[in-house]
């Protein structure tokens, strides 16, 4: 009777896990499935809008300011996503799906990693110049013709690019010393970007009291030009926290999958999907351009709804 009731036992257990099993399977396929879908449909729109803010920002002259061309340096970052990261996601998705395991995928999936982090690198030290340029901006306002010029643009843009796609390289033949490196990395940006808000924050409450307090005193162009630096600084926060959603968003899912106690090969493809929320933010900041900036706005969306009818030339 007892070896009757431990084989039943055995039996439901088995019977539990084989249904766990499935479950957890039919999941994976559902997260894959989600995955395709989003950033499918993200990717030519990342790769589209950015490109259109770079173009807007370079044909027209009214549009150059410090503030945007830096902008528009952000969005060339955020093209490289939509030109590497998010196409090679998409194929390492459908060949998850239809159940491939060959060396493509293999490679597919270093390329991804790869493209993702020099991203996000590239992405993150972009945001610590723009935040700069608002420190300087706003709070050494003196100094900001002579601190920020075309040149210092010009060449920290380029040692940007030069750290990510290092840091592409290194990847494949020392992944952990990257690893170190790019936390330190982003460690380091954060800080940099925490702090200086504050500052910010405390520039602008003290610049708003000033000319509350000083109305007639203060000079009109000095009032619109602390109107329109404010404006400057406002998108560069809506950017910053586009980037924090993203980020928290992932990090709130990755935290549930490790809390359901998961191995390493399940939980790769949650842990994909957290890369495809993160990479939703080259998507989110060129609207976020379009839409602080009327006159932006007004200059991409005629030519954005001609390609959207297929005849961008006219």
């Amino acid at each position: 009777m007892e070896n009757i009731s431990c084989k039943i036992n055995l039996n439901q257990f088995s019977r539990n896990a084989s249904d766990e099993g499935s479950q957890l399977h039919l999941t994976e396929q559902v997260l894959l499935i989600i995955q395709i879908i989003i950033t499918t449909t993200a990717c030519p729109f990342t790769i589209l809008l950015n490109i259109l803010v770079i173009l807007a920002v370079k044909k027209t002259p009214r549009l150059q300011s410090k503030a945007n061309i830096l902008l528009a340096c952000l969005a060339a970052t955020d093209a490289f996503i939509g030109l590497t990261a998010q196409p090679s996601s998409i194929l390492v998705e459908l060949y998850r799906v239809i159940n491939v395991k060959s060396l493509v995928i293999k490679i597919l999936e270093l390329f991804h990693g790869g493209a993702l982090l020099a991203g996000i690198t590239n992405s993150l030290l972009h945001l610590m110049l723009v935040t700069f340029e608002r420190l300087v901006a706003i709070k050494f306002t003196t100094h900001h013709p002579f601190l920020i010029t075309e040149k210092y643009i010009k060449v920290s843009v380029a040692i940007f690019w030069i750290i990510a796609l290092c840091t592409w390289a290194l990847r494949y033949i020392i992944p952990y010393v990257v690893l170190f490196t790019v936390g330190s990395l982003v460690a380091i940006c954060i800080i940099f970007i925490a702090i200086s808000y504050v500052i910010l924050y405390r520039e602008t409450l003290r610049h708003r009291k000033r000319i509350k307090t000083e109305q007639i005193l203060v000079a009109q162009q000095e009032v619109e030009t602390f109107l329109k630096e404010n404006k400057a600084l406002k998108t560069t926060v809506y950017v910053v926290g586009s980037l924090v959603l993203c980020f928290t968003l992932s990090l709130i899912f990755l935290l549930s999958v490790i809390l359901k106690g998961l191995s390493l090969e399940e939980s790769v493809y949650f842990v994909s999907f957290c890369r495809v929320l993160i990479m939703l933010d080259s998507l989110l900041n060129p609207l976020i351009y379009f839409w602080r900036d009327k006159e932006m706005s007004k200059i991409v969306l005629p030519f954005f709804s001609r390609f959207i009818r297929g005849n961008p030339s006219n």
